[in-house]
């Protein structure tokens, strides 16, 4: 039987990273960072408009700190004034437990494309963590548990089994520098380290040699078998103790596990508290804990709040850039792409009541609606292929985004990915970096279809009609078989084309259809050859006609069917004498067997056999 091998994912500084996703974290853009963890209740009070509303309470107590704030000697479990104190340029901002919860997921997501089973909390023998039980507790209580060692905190921690499955992509190292890498694509800062059990692994990533961020130490692997001897060098608060227990073995010079280990048992027992049965398991190196695997969301969702409202787009661009950078980790995680992406921009609550609350059109009356989540602005993107890559999908947002005008300051963007499919493979070939690349065909589909409407998008696709204008319809590029089948289709038309054309006069006769059709046919009254007519305010003669085919009674079971005889007509535009006359027939060539016109065109005309009046449809090449 294969020894369990588990991976842990120790992100150290989550909440600052989650805090510095969502812009400057001052108006300098560097301060010293501290975030306070609470309930969602409490980020939302806190972005709520309050003039009298100080930036946070002075009884606050940070919960984590950046280095740059560390060096300044602000630590967590001080109060907001007393970190005021040391710092006055401290920036304090506030992270909920669902933001911690969701950014754990995601990480856990993109882990699961190297492992069995990824797991943000730990079973029944460990320390199971609720996020709806801490999104209830007091700021306060929250705060001093979230700063525990162990059990309930600091929520910072992914684990991943990989029992099995680490030779597929070169052994644990190599695994390990991957999953680094995947990690840092979501913005986020990582320790990782194997072991036997998910505990013992957390501890490894925790205070292992690599901790202290010096030296270019690797990430920590203990052998199978051997957890026991790669925790020795550590920490005593490494292991599951209470913060007192930890203090009071420090102060007796029980500095390490290893000393820990080296006492007799039964007097250790009876300092550990109520954790002296997990204490001795891992001790001894035996680490049971059960992982609870992570349930991967069908739709992909990624919620920004701002402490401060902002109105320019450049700094909604900024947040959507890492927003879609992470969906996109996620996508290439699950081998799928998306197919629409749906964004809600929420306003500032007052503001855009003051300044909609005087119009009362459509548009306004929608984004006043309220549907708990307060005034917003949404739209959605429609990718006429689905697409992964972080800056396909990043495209179609910022062609949309620039053509947006905020009706009042933005406090924070949601964007939720659906239409999920699965991913688009394109075969690598050797002429890649000498032609054009198709995977950019995709993603400048999406641009298109926000910039000019998703309907002016799509592939022509041959239909199977008589009447010329009928022949080509413009249908959505809704994937790689509507190409595949479109370029068929008109692979086969062309060739039936030239084979028409052989059998009327050889092959360099002319083709049977005209190469550009106008959108609305231009009368001209009854023709033949001499006879004047109009186009585009201009007159023309025409110098000789050509019959092509007749189609008679088309589409008769419709109220108006269609009789027509159809011609090549040539248009010339000039006087005898050889002066020019001007000509806007658009695309014109010069004069052919002989012509004396000093403006020339080969059109396409038909006529109404019901009425006998002729119609200008297009143009020859």
């Amino acid at each position: 039987m294969a020894v369990r091998r588990i991976v842990a994912i120790v992100l150290p500084q989550l909440a600052c990273e989650l805090v510095k996703q969502r812009g400057p974290v001052s108006p300098s853009g560097k301060a010293p960072l501290a975030v306070i963890l609470g309930g969602e209740e409490d980020r939302r009070a806190a972005l709520a408009p309050q003039p009298e509303r100080e930036p946070q309470a002075p009884a606050a107590v940070i919960d984590v700190v950046d280095d740059e704030a560390r060096r300044y000697g602000v630590r967590p479990g001080q109060k907001v004034v007393e970190a005021a104190a040391l710092v006055a340029h401290l920036a304090i901002h506030r992270v909920t437990f669902a933001e911690i919860d969701a950014a754990l997921g995601r990480v856990a997501e993109v882990a699961l494309g190297l492992g069995a089973t990824a797991a943000i909390q730990l079973g029944e023998q460990g320390a199971p963590r609720a996020g709806a039980a801490r999104a209830s507790r007091a700021p306060e209580r929250a705060a001093s548990e979230a700063r525990s060692p162990w059990g309930d905190g600091p929520y910072d921690t992914v684990w991943l089994d990989i029992t099995g499955a680490s030779h597929l992509v070169g052994g644990e190292e190599a695994l390990l520098g991957e999953l680094g890498e995947r990690v840092a694509a979501l913005g986020h800062r990582a320790r990782l380290a194997i072991a036997d059990g998910p505990r013992l692994a957390q501890a490894l990533a925790r205070f292992g040699a690599h901790a202290d961020g010096g030296g270019g130490a690797e990430a920590p692997i203990a052998p199978p078998g051997k957890g026991a001897q790669a925790i020795g060098p550590l920490p005593v608060q490494a292991l599951p103790v209470e913060r007192e227990v930890a203090s009071f073995l420090v102060r007796l010079g029980v500095l390490r596990v290893e000393d820990l280990a080296r006492l007799p048992r039964a007097q250790v027992a009876a300092r550990l508290g109520p954790r002296t049965a997990d204490v001795m398991e891992l001790l001894a190196g035996r680490d049971p804990v059960p992982l609870l695997p992570f349930e991967v969301p069908r739709l992909l969702e990624e919620e920004v709040l701002f402490d401060e409202p902002i109105e320019s787009a450049e700094s909604l661009l900024f947040v959507l850039r890492g927003m879609t950078s992470r969906i996109a980790s996620r996508l290439a995680a699950r081998g799928e792409a998306c197919g629409r992406l749906n964004v809600a921009i929420a306003y500032d609550r007052s503001i855009a009541r003051l300044r909609l609350g005087e119009r009362e059109d459509d548009a306004a009356a929608a984004l006043l609606e309220d549907d708990g989540r307060g005034p917003s602005l949404r739209f959605h993107v429609d990718m006429p292929v689905p697409l992964s890559d972080a800056g396909d999908l990043l495209r179609p947002l910022k062609a949309r985004l620039e053509r947006i005008e905020l009706a009042a300051p933005a406090v924070g963007v949601h964007v939720i990915a659906s239409r999920i499919a699965r991913a688009r493979r394109v075969q690598l070939d050797l002429s890649r970096d000498r032609s054009v690349d198709p995977d950019s065909l995709p993603a400048l589909l999406a641009e298109l279809s926000a910039e000019i409407g998703q309907e002016r998008v799509g592939i022509l696709e041959i239909a199977d009609a008589h009447r010329p204008e009928a022949r080509s319809r413009l249908v959505p590029a809704s994937g790689e078989a509507a190409m595949t089948r479109a370029s068929a289709a008109a692979r086969a038309r062309t060739a039936a084309d030239r084979g028409a054309a052989e059998q009327a006069g050889g092959a360099d006769a002319p083709a049977l259809e005209p190469a550009r059709l106008l959108a609305q046919p231009i009368p001209l009254g009854r023709v033949g050859r001499g006879a004047i007519v109009a186009v585009d305010r201009h007159l023309y003669a025409i110098e000789r006609l050509s019959f092509v085919m007749r189609i008679d009674a088309v589409e008769w079971w419709t109220p108006t069917p269609a009789s027509r005889d159809y011609a090549r007509a040539w248009l010339v535009s000039g006087s005898p004498s050889g002066k020019a006359a001007p000509a806007r027939l658009g695309e014109l060539r010069p004069p052919r067997d002989g012509a004396s016109a000093s403006s020339c065109g080969e059109a396409w005309i038909y006529v109404d056999r019901a009425t006998g009046e002729a119609f200008l449809q297009g143009w020859c090449e």
